[in-house]
């Protein structure tokens, strides 16, 4: 099995950016996300979030998304803490090929990740946990990994360099919850045009409003839900709106800082990001 810690701070480099996302449903606060995009070691990238929820019952996930420096997704690691069990889940990308392995242990009274953000290690997770599920998916040059954190489309429109008014329909492997098992679908992005919104990070602020829609075996899902995004001029998204069925889901920027991207950034260790 490979060495895959998720805490690997020596290969970090920098902070490109950081904040706080306040998670919404049907309007009311329902959880946040802390997240944060570094820059690595002989080039590439790492997403990571911390998210804690109360709905639709209390759980903790914390995620990490490895990628080049093409912004192509390389390896995804996300733990799921709900009702008594965590979940471990390990996507790793090869030739041609997922590489998919879930793992499952209950949590214990006084087990110390609960009380607390230290990390445990993803080797010390599954070394302890039994394997679920364990399978291999095709994976193209032109497919996403994507999950249930707006971080994600970060990435995907890094990919997507889109004019307003284009489109791109791309095929995406979500990894579902709370099974964290992959689910294959086709995503069509759209950059519906520049928009000013106020948002709680800042006033009367220029963003880049997008649109998602799913689609399964080449058609349109009545059920399938829409997705709003509108992000600034970075890719970050500031505020995402998610229609499904009669009932909405969404996230908000309340706090925010971009360092930016060039390697003379001063290197700023992971311990300080509270993950």
């Amino acid at each position: 099995m490979e060495d895959f810690e998720l805490d690997q701070s020596d290969r970090i480099t920098r902070r490109i950016a950081h904040g706080v996302y306040r998670i919404l449903h049907n309007r009311r606060v329902v959880g946040e996300e802390l997240w944060g995009i570094f820059g690595l070691l002989g080039g590439g990238y790492r997403l990571m979030a911390d998210i804690d929820l109360i709905w639709p019952a209390p759980n903790q996930q914390r995620a990490q998304l490895d990628l080049d420096g093409a912004w192509s997704a390389r390896k995804f690691w996300v733990q799921l803490e709900l009702e008594g069990k965590r979940r471990v889940a390990r996507y790793m990308l090869g030739d041609g090929e997922l590489e998919i392995a879930i793992y499952e242990e209950p949590l214990r009274y006084g087990d110390p990740s609960r009380a607390s953000h230290e990390q445990p290690s993803a080797l010390s997770a599954i070394a302890r946990a039994k394997c679920v599920y364990a399978t291999k998916v095709a994976y193209g040059p032109h497919t996403f990994l994507d999950y249930g954190s707006t971080l994600l489309n970060f990435a995907h429109l890094r990919c997507l360099p889109l004019r307003p008014g284009a489109q791109a329909r791309i095929e995406a492997i979500v990894v579902t919850q709370p099974s964290l098992e992959p689910l294959a679908l086709s995503q069509t992005y759209c950059y519906v045009r520049d928009e000013q919104i106020t948002s709680l990070v800042q006033p009367f602020m220029i963003t880049r409003r997008y649109t998602i829609e799913e689609h399964t075996a080449g058609n349109g899902r009545k059920d399938a839900p829409f997705t709003t995004i509108w992000t600034d001029l970075h890719d970050v998204v500031i505020k995402q709106e998610v229609l499904l069925g009669k009932e909405t889901h969404g996230c908000e920027l309340v706090s925010y800082q971009w360092m930016g991207e060039e390697s003379e950034l001063p290197t700023t260790a992971r311990s300080s990001f509270g993950l």
